[in-house]
């Protein structure tokens, strides 16, 4: 578990194909996600008398991010201003720390600048989904739930498999297979085949589990000791 610094919750706005831009200045921004409730109560007509339980489903939903701060000119904001002034439909990104990245088309449905007499000028803006989003989760660095497992006799000569365990983050892995608890030189497949010199040992592997944000690793128990053949 974690916690994130608000200044992290963006809206990014596209400025070219395949590139988003942070929208610089802002000290204070929020992100609705709310759905209209659509009333479905039925009186019970067998007790019209008694209590009514109200039930409900969800109707049109509602995607919205709201947020003041500093107008800070420059390219990201000039694409922004763009839309503003002509009332069109764009395509952003809004990345919401420890969650993930929702992105479509947007809109915005209300554009204020504000100046003080000793101040720099600010705006306020509010963002409105034009369409259906997108969603992204965070990538997270792998999690290990159930550990490696190995199937096979520990046996000279009998081939010997590894089973990752489960993992959270949809990583890749790589194996390493120990003797005693000592790696193993060249032994770095999901199987293992034990050797003479294995023979008294225990076998064990370990799995590591990689994806975009790091790595993590867990050991499998050991085998029962390797027989000769």
């Amino acid at each position: 578990m974690a916690q994130h610094p608000g200044r992290l919750l963006l809206i990014k706005i596209k400025t070219a194909p395949a590139t988003f831009a942070n929208l610089c200045g802002m000290k204070t921004r929020s992100f609705n996600l709310s759905a209209n409730e659509v009333d479905t109560t039925i009186p019970d007509c067998n007790n019209p008398g008694g209590a009514v339980q109200k039930t409900a489903e969800p109707g049109i939903v509602n995607r919205s991010f709201s947020g003041s701060g500093a107008f800070v000119s420059g390219a990201t904001q000039a694409a922004l201003m763009t839309n503003v002034r002509n009332g069109t439909v764009f395509d952003a990104q809004v990345v919401v720390p420890g969650e993930g990245t929702y992105e479509g088309p947007w809109m915005v449905s209300d554009f204020e600048f504000t100046g003080e007499m000793e101040g720099n000028m600010e705006f306020s803006a509010t963002f409105s989904a034009a369409g259906p989003l997108s969603f992204t989760a965070e990538a997270v660095t792998p999690v290990n739930s159930l550990l490696p497992s190995i199937a096979g006799i520990a046996e000279e000569g009998s081939e010997l498999k590894a089973y990752p365990g489960e993992w959270t983050g949809n990583p890749v892995f790589t194996f390493q297979w120990k003797k005693d608890g000592a790696n193993i030189s060249g032994a770095t497949t999901d199987a293992y085949t034990p050797v003479s010199g294995d023979v008294g040992s225990t076998i064990s592997v370990t799995v590591t589990a990689t994806n975009s944000t790091g790595s993590a690793s867990a050991t499998s128990g050991g085998t029962a000791d390797v027989v000769a053949a």
